[in-house]
């Protein structure tokens, strides 16, 4: 019976492995040598002195690379105009495109843009990544974090269409890219309703995602994103 029950469990295993397939490849900006790159695209703002900017910024890249939106949060009094330049050079830009089973996938997934300016000197970077202080711990401020593979989205229908709300999913993803122990945080507006958390839940936990990449190598890591209107 030990026996059998082992088997069983092997070939379990084994089956759910074939049926993930590979990990899911990230979409990541193109070569600067390529005129549509996102760090080519991107123009300086007017600004007067030393500059010190870091912006969480969002994007959905579709399965051919281009992009369908790309925005970025302004926290303070000086960030909007850097936050412009972002997604207007985010409209013309192109991605290379995330791909899963060699197809590509549109995917949603956050990122960082630095700009730094002392004098002269001027060097925008930019970090495939959110910089969640756990994962930076860990794999350091150059990993491509976990994107989401964009399909069956179960939050809209129940989730307040005509008011404002915000709330930040944390969760899990593995080397396989798939997520896990997703929580909730109520971030603005208002707080949405118990059906709604859970849509968005279950829309986080049964996506494929990418998974944390870290030289070529996927790797488990926590995951963000934020839902709302």
């Amino acid at each position: 019976m030990i026996k059998v029950c082992l088997l069983t469990a092997i070939l379990t295993i084994a089956n759910s492995a074939i049926a993930l397939g590979e990990p899911a490849k990230p979409a990541l900006p193109t070569d600067l040598a390529e005129k549509k790159s996102l760090l080519n695209l991107i123009k300086w703002p007017e600004t007067h002195g030393d500059a010190n900017v870091r912006l969480l910024c969002q994007a959905i890249v579709k399965s051919s690379g281009k992009t369908e939106s790309v925005s970025c949060y302004a926290r303070n009094n000086w960030e909007p105009d850097f936050a412009e330049a972002v997604s207007k050079a985010g409209k013309k830009a192109r991605f290379v495109p995330a791909t899963q089973d060699n197809k590509g996938r549109k995917v949603g997934f956050y990122f960082q843009v630095e700009f730094l300016k002392k004098g002269d000197d001027k060097k925008i970077n930019i970090y495939m990544n959110p910089g969640l202080e756990e994962n930076v711990q860990e794999y350091g401020p150059e990993h491509v974090a976990p994107q989401r593979i964009l399909g069956k989205e179960y939050w809209p229908d129940v989730c307040p269409k005509h008011a404002r709300w915000t709330v930040l999913a944390r969760g899990f993803v593995d080397e396989n890219g798939v997520a896990s122990s997703v929580n909730m945080t109520h971030s603005a507006g208002i707080v949405p309703t118990s059906p709604c958390l859970q849509a968005i839940v279950k829309t986080v936990e049964t996506s494929r995602f990418s998974p944390t990449y870290v030289d070529g190598e996927a790797v488990p890591s926590a995951m963000m994103e934020y839902f709302g209107i």
